[in-house]
């Protein structure tokens, strides 16, 4: 049996949501003129994770046959209304707390009729790739990203610590171009969209492993771990697991370190699974690992 040591446990919540709306073609502009002005007051930075998810999209719709997609300023406005506003004011719908359905709310932000929306919600949902993934495991979600009719998109994601969910996705699809990108500019009679200046990247909000490398097999007898540091955080735990996201052989609480020792373990080339948790604020988030025993 594996002598990890074992500290007592914490329950650590995960929450997520996710939902589509698609397939709606004859969607009209709503009202726009003096709503807009207020209805459509956000601030939109286009953050890096935001461009992240608009080159993984790309490379799946490339994957699949379907053009690429370009991030309309508008689109993105009205994606980052909904995100917020669902952050803020604690629910989770298409249709927003002013009770506009997102072909309305585009509309307010200026946008050309779209025809699908993705929304998404979970304490452990920062990064770009796990929107995508989680939408990607979604029919309906799917479907909306592979939509060869849609030509332009608006990427948003907001964080609430006192909201359900904490991390907040939405992306609206149009099959019309208005004409703007999300670093600002016009298309300019079909010519190609220029690229949004790279926007600083934000800090981390969760460790990530540095040593060993995930995949590989450990040494005899003992490793070390090490992570990355996390501005802020307040502490690191780690669970080891023989399955994914298990801690039957370690749950233990490592402070602010970043490394730690784990000895004892036996030689027999099975797989163990490592999940890091880093506290940021008033939120656990993680990233998970795996590593092969020694034979």
């Amino acid at each position: 049996m594996p002598k990890f040591p074992t500290l007592p446990r914490v329950l650590l919540g995960t929450l997520a949501l996710t939902l589509a709306l698609f397939g709606a073609s004859a969607l009209q502009r709503g009202p726009a003129g003096a709503e807009a002005a207020t209805n459509c007051s956000v601030s939109d930075s286009f953050d890096s994770q935001e461009q992240a998810f608009l080159q993984l999209i790309n490379q799946y719709r490339s994957q699949n046959g379907k053009p690429a997609l370009t991030a309309s300023a508008n689109l993105n406005r009205a994606s980052a209304w909904l995100a917020r506003d669902m952050a803020t004011k604690s629910y989770f719908s298409h249709t927003d707390s002013l009770g506009r359905s997102a072909s309305t709310r585009v509309a307010n932000c200026d946008g050309l009729p779209n025809t699908g929306e993705n929304i998404s919600a979970g304490t452990v949902r920062d990064t770009a790739q796990e929107a995508f993934d989680s939408w990607k495991a979604s029919s309906g979600h799917n479907a909306n990203m592979l939509n060869a009719a849609y030509k332009q998109i608006g990427i948003a994601r907001f964080y609430s610590a006192g909201s359900p969910y904490k991390w907040y996705w939405v992306t609206d699809f149009s099959t019309s171009t208005d004409g703007t990108n999300a670093g600002g500019g016009s298309t300019g009679g079909g010519g190609t969209t220029a690229p949004p200046s790279p926007a600083p990247p934000p800090a981390s909000t969760k460790a990530s492993m540095t040593s060993p490398a995930n995949g590989s097999t450990l040494p005899p007898s003992s490793v070390v771990f090490r992570w990355t540091a996390v501005s802020g955080a307040s502490q690191y735990y780690m669970y080891i697991g023989t399955s994914p996201g298990g801690n039957n052989l370690l749950s233990a609480s490592l402070g602010t370190g970043t490394s730690v020792t784990v000895r004892g373990y036996p030689s027999n080339g099975s797989t163990i699974y490592v999940r890091l948790w880093t506290l940021a604020g008033s939120t656990w988030l993680y990233n998970d690992y795996n590593y092969r025993l020694p034979n």
